[in-house]
């Protein structure tokens, strides 16, 4: 599992690069390039109670096989394209949401199936080394993805991603155990629906969980569809130093997510969260300040760090408010929240185009820092998480 993990991540932020290096060289546009981030994620929206509902219904370990020879096959293809010289922006964009899709589904089951081989009570250290791997292969998947498209260009940049989704097939089809948590039920997917439905209606600790990571993915993940941008027009670094950004970021999140699983399990993870989504705010207004390298790497590393242990923690307190066959669902319910992620994408975009980056970043950083502070006075039931 983890070493499925660890090229799926290398494959995921490999394919982050290329798009938002290939979207703004090719049409010099923040905001296309927050449009082909937003498509990236619009799938998480549209799939994501289905995609937990399969999730309960069917044996995770083929959804992870199913879902991995699909991006493999994929991606391969796209390579293909482009090695032909046919590789288009329309074609980016398409693929961009096809791929989403896939890779919605994927991340619901990886995260359900995760939680099923540790166990509630090690929640979040179970969780915390699926992310360790995920980022630590997001490191590499970053840098070697900018050096390839700057040496040898598009085509052989996907078919490397290509090969990291086939291997992770390959280490997933090592999986031999359901888990001891896994769910015993196995509902039909209609009825599946119409029970999250009802716990939905009456839990109002996972509404508020769902609305607040939906909130923080406009707000704070939105950065990411600026980076290429910042790279480029504030920072003047090409392709491979968009590379050199993003792998940093993926650094700064292994290394916070490597600090909470060395520690024992957070007692309080309701003020655990409210301090990290605070810090998520200030971090990006620093970004946003930044004027030199050294700064703005320091700013980045620090921007994913936080933004780690938010996706660590939310996607672990909505898995944890509800009974343990619903859990899928509940994973489903965490992606239809990141769902919202597009919205901030283009937001983040048209202001970027409008008053610059830093501007943007700046403005979400504040009201996100706004965000916490709500949440802190208004929702004790998130407090005593």
């Amino acid at each position: 599992m983890s070493l499925a993990t660890l090229v799926t991540g290398a494959a995921f932020l490999g394919e982050r690069v290329a798009l938002g290096w290939l979207l703004l060289d090719r049409t010099d546009s923040a905001l296309v390039v927050g449009l082909g981030v937003a498509l990236s994620a619009l799938p998480n929206f549209l799939l994501g109670i289905p995609g937990g509902a399969i999730t309960d219904r069917f044996d995770r370990r083929l959804l992870l096989r199913i879902t991995s020879f699909i991006l493999a096959a994929a991606t391969a293809g796209l390579g293909a394209i482009a090695l032909a010289g046919m590789l288009s922006v329309a074609g980016i964009l398409l693929f961009t949401f096809l791929s989403g899709a896939v890779r919605s589904l994927s991340q619901t089951v990886r995260q359900a199936y995760a939680f099923d081989v540790v166990g509630p009570h090690q929640a979040v250290g179970g969780m915390a080394i699926v992310s360790l791997a995920q980022r630590s292969g997001g490191i590499a998947g970053a840098l070697a993805t900018g050096e390839i498209l700057v040496q040898l260009g598009a085509g052989y940049a996907y078919v490397a991603i290509a090969l990291c989704h086939l291997a992770a097939f390959v280490f997933v089809l090592l999986a031999r155990t359901r888990g001891q948590a896994a769910p015993g039920q196995q509902p039909q997917l209609a009825e599946s629906v119409k029970e999250y439905v009802r716990e939905v209606r009456g839990n109002s600790t996972l509404r508020a969980l769902v609305f607040l990571t939906a909130a923080v993915e406009i707000l704070g993940f939105s950065h990411q569809a600026v980076l290429p941008s910042l790279a480029r027009d504030v920072l003047h670094l090409d392709a491979a130093g968009l590379g050199l950004l993003t792998a940093l970021g993926s650094l700064g999140g292994f290394v916070s997510v490597l600090l909470v699983t060395l520690r024992p399990e957070p007692v309080h993870k309701g003020w655990f969260f409210m301090g990290v989504l605070l810090g998520f705010g200030l971090a990006l207004v620093m970004l946003g300040a930044s004027s030199s390298l050294v700064v703005a790497l320091i700013g980045v590393g620090v921007v994913s760090a936080l933004a780690a242990l938010s996706d660590l923690l939310s996607q672990t307190l909505i898995q944890s408010s509800v009974p343990n066959e619903l859990r899928g669902r509940a994973m489903g319910s965490w992606m239809l929240a990141i769902g919202f992620g597009p919205v901030g994408h283009l937001q983040i975009g048209a202001v970027a185009v409008s008053l610059g980056t830093a501007t943007a970043l700046i403005t979400n950083g504040l009201f996100l820092i706004l965000l916490a502070v709500v949440v802190l006075v208004w929702t004790p039931q998130l407090r005593k998480l």
